[in-house]
């Protein structure tokens, strides 16, 4: 496995060859490496090349962490879990889930700039890797991380020639320095004809001693060469550096005295306009493109046309890094270096507050803009919009809070609270919603703080916190009563977290009748329409669980022409996905099949990898009901491999049960029951199938692979599966044969009638009506009408009498349903 989400490197790699070997070994031998030294000195990407040395080392690949542009400590988990690639689940606390997953792994987690978050990466650390044998941690900081088992390694400079070194006469002999080298590189990616020299070789070793080596110092003075010879700008520098270096304080490293002087030398050397520009730039912290830096930075329309002429002569002075491939628009970024000294500038200028305050409320405007659009046509785009915008979303939400302006922060996170949803990121969510709620007070408007409180109430629900979910629920609801009229629609929200809240307890009547309560107060709103599509939909799920299948049809259908209209991807696979549980329940296998099928393909345009997960494994059940075996198989496989890698239990579990119930269909009854006999004692005190259809499509093949098998042999089989731990299950299921011998694609018998017609011929052999039969089998009376009606076919029969008397003397009337 390769490096899965390494940012593309745009300039050539020098030098380090020793270092890079020096800590593979070390990567071997200790479980955490932490590379040192000043800003500036080459840390991230010698980890970068040490990374790519070492991709065929972990089997389990290698995860890059950035944690320069976050600064809420209480986000590092989270951001190395979405990293990972995992997602909470309702039963599992988060450093549990990422112990689940890194425990059996053998991965390298890179985690970049931690400095400014020393405290929480080391305790994150040391309780991963106390746990984590084949984990390595490879850190990046100014200062070591303190845990035990660390290893620390200062990264030095880059060579540069002894003093007395003779220097014109023996150019390719200083070009073996990785100093001098990395300075002429740069030096011609600005001026291709530049070259060292007898007439410069002299300067330039100069400043590659003055820059102590420091890569970015050298690249900056070498961005230079279009605009001064060597020779001046190694003079400047000594002026400079004699000025700046004169002021030092003992007991900091002399190196970032270093950069610091290099980085205000090329500062100085800039016009006052591109001074200007660079330090207000540093209020983005994940990037910008023109139009941004057109909106924060410029005071009138005549610096907003001076903008992309200043950016341009930034990035060839290398103060600001472009990239420009594989994108519709330029994206800027300013090395986080770069950005600390420019945040000083700021600082100085007088200016921070204001540019901060300026950025907040670009992020506010553009985050109110895209709420609206997440739930029609133009969702897709909108959702990649916040994605590439996330850690500026952050900055913003950060600075509200520093600022002290709650309901700014509650306003941009009511705005994204559907794009935390559909992408996955439920838990920084509702993180965020805890930190502004807890500082909200009477100042924030009743409205604002009660739609908050409804959003984290969902936020809370999609993690399984049930007890959270109906506070903030409450909480609302007391809130929407009080702001009267202006509250309503808010009231009407809090009724659907209630709803949810009841549903998740399994108090589906309950749940049914608020939700009936908010769908009446959302017709007669003049609302948007997303909610009450959202309130049908969930309605109509809650009326199957109660086994009123037309009022579900009815509820759905008019929940998914609602999204239909607007355009709502998301909504409309869910809605149909829904029919197709319905469609199921009423065993139309066909239309379930074709309803999921439709629902990937949304799903997988979204990138809504959890939903996608669970409905794969929809999927798979109806194509294995419709004597699909292998599709089944392939949708089991693909479904758990999601579920796993989120570390999501109840979906694994419930794949188990897939590839069970596909195992006794090939002809592995042995393998089937050990399966169902893990997945039932790993679910605990959890149904790992509570919802009726599972239910009545699970007991049929539970039934056969028990038939096919001797009492010892049974025994034997659930004593396996029950002794299996969750991984072992999984990695039993996964390493079994795709193909053996299919017993049968149909279920029927020697009789002829299927499995579940043999089920509803017992029930008629205990005198049940039509009524009781869907009830306890939990179908519609009109599909037992229908199998009564293949029965009476199939076994040559004339009336319902003549059933019963049938299956009392073939001995169903005792069968276990």
């Amino acid at each position: 496995m390769g490096l899965t989400n390494f940012p593309v490197q745009l300039t050539s790699f020098i030098g380090r060859e020793r270092e890079i070997d020096d800590v593979k070994r070390l990567l071997f031998s200790a479980h955490m490496v932490t590379l040192t030294g000043a800003g500036g000195s080459g840390k991230t990407r010698l980890a970068f090349q040490i990374a790519e040395s070492v991709t065929g080392s972990f089997a389990d690949g290698l995860r890059f962490v950035d944690l320069a542009p976050l600064r809420e400590p209480a986000l590092v988990p989270i951001l190395v879990l979405e990293v990972l690639g995992l997602r909470l689940t309702a039963d599992q606390p988060l450093l549990e889930t990422l112990l689940g997953f890194l425990r059996t792994k053998q991965l390298l987690l890179i985690l970049d700039n931690c400095e400014h978050l020393r405290v929480v990466c080391a305790q994150l650390a040391q309780e991963l890797l106390s746990q984590s044998p084949g984990l390595r941690v490879l850190a990046t900081s100014r200062e070591p991380l303190g845990i035990a088992g660390e290893t620390i390694f200062p990264v030095s400079a880059l060579a540069w020639p002894e003093l007395d070194t003779k220097l014109e006469d023996n150019l390719q002999d200083l070009m073996r320095f990785d100093a001098v080298r990395l300075f002429v590189e740069r030096a011609r990616a600005i001026s291709p004809d530049f070259s060292l020299t007898p007439d410069n070789a002299q300067s330039t070793t100069d400043i590659c001693r003055r820059l102590d080596g420091l890569p970015l110092a050298l690249e900056l003075a070498s961005a230079w060469v279009n605009v001064l010879t060597v020779q001046e700008i190694n003079s400047r520098l000594n002026n400079r550096f004699a000025l700046l270096i004169s002021g030092q304080h003992a007991g900091i490293d002399p190196r970032h005295h270093t950069l610091h002087a290099a980085i205000d030398w090329s500062y100085t050397l800039l016009t006052s306009d591109e001074q200007v520009l660079l330090r207000r730039l540093a209020v983005f912290t994940a990037g910008f493109n023109l139009d941004m830096a057109e909106v924060i930075c410029c005071g009138d329309e005549s610096e907003e046309e001076k903008t992309l002429d200043l950016i341009s002569s930034l990035v060839r002075k290398s103060l600001v890094i472009a990239n420009t491939i594989g994108r519709a628009q330029a994206r800027y970024r300013l090395l986080e270096t770069i950005r600390e000294y420019s945040l000083e500038k700021l600082d100085e200028a007088g200016e921070t507050r204001q540019l901060r305050d300026q950025h907040l409320g670009l992020f506010l405007a553009r985050a109110e803009e895209a709420a609206p659009k997440l739930n029609d046509a133009y969702q897709k785009l909108w959702l990649n919009w916040l994605e590439g915008e996330r850690d500026n979303l952050r900055a913003a939400i950060d600075w509200a809070l520093e600022s002290d302006q709650i309901e700014v922060g509650l306003r941009i996170a009511n705005s994204i609270t559907r794009f935390w949803e559909i992408r996955g990121y439920v838990p920084e969510g509702l993180a965020w919603f805890e930190r502004l709620l807890t500082q909200a007070d009477e100042s924030v408007s009743h409205v604002i703080r009660a739609n908050s409180l409804v959003y984290a109430s969902f936020l809370a629900m999609f993690l399984g916190n049930v007890s959270l979910a109906r506070t903030y629920g409450r909480k609302a609801a007391a809130l929407a009563e009080e702001a009267g009229d202006e509250g309503n629609p808010i009231l009407i929200l809090a009724l659907s977290s209630l709803a949810s809240v009841a549903r998740m307890e399994g108090d589906y009547q309950t749940s049914f009748n608020i939700g009936e309560q908010a769908i009446h107060l959302l017709r007669a709103s003049p609302g948007p329409s997303f909610y009450l599509g959202m309130s049908l939909l969930a309605q109509g799920d809650v009326a199957m669980e109660l086994g009123r299948y037309d009022t579900s049809r009815l509820l759905l259908s008019e929940s998914l022409a609602i999204a239909r209209e607007a355009g709502d991807a998301f909504r409309i696979a869910h809605a149909i996905n829904s029919l197709g549980d319905l469609a199921r329940l009423e065993e139309n296998y066909a239309e379930a099949r074709a309803a999921y099928e439709e629902s990937v393909v949304l799903l997988r345009d979204l990138a809504a990898q959890h939903d996608l997960a669970s409905i794969l494994r929809n999927l798979g059940c109806a194509c294995l009901l419709l004597g699909e075996v292998e599709r089944a198989d392939a949708l089991f496989r693909e479904s758990l491999a999601a579920h796993q890698a989120e570390q999501n239990t109840s979906g694994m579990l419930e794949c188990l049960i897939g590839l069970a119930s596909v195992a006794v269909v090939r002809g592995l009854p042995a393998v089937s029951v050990r399966l169902f006999a893990a997945a039932v004692t790993l679910r605990g005190q959890r149904s790992a199938s509570v919802w009726p259809a599972k239910r009545m499509e699970v007991a049929p093949y539970f039934d056969q692979a028990k038939a096919r098998l001797t009492a010892a042999e049974f025994q034997t089989e659930q004593s396996s599966g029950r002794a299996m731990s969750l991984e072992q299950a999984v990695h039993y299921a996964q390493n079994l044969p795709v193909k053996s011998g299919i017993t049968t694609a149909t279920k029927e018998t020697q009789d002829g009638l299927t499995e579940r017609e043999r089920e509803v011929t017992a029930l008629i052999g205990q005198g049940k009506t039509n009524g009781e039969i869907a009830k306890e089998l939990v179908v519609s009376k009109r599909t037992i009408e229908t199998h009564v009606g293949k029965i009476l076919s199939k076994l040559g029969l004339s009336n319902r009498s003549q059933v019963m008397r049938w299956a009392i003397d073939h001995g169903l009337t005792q069968t276990p349903i």
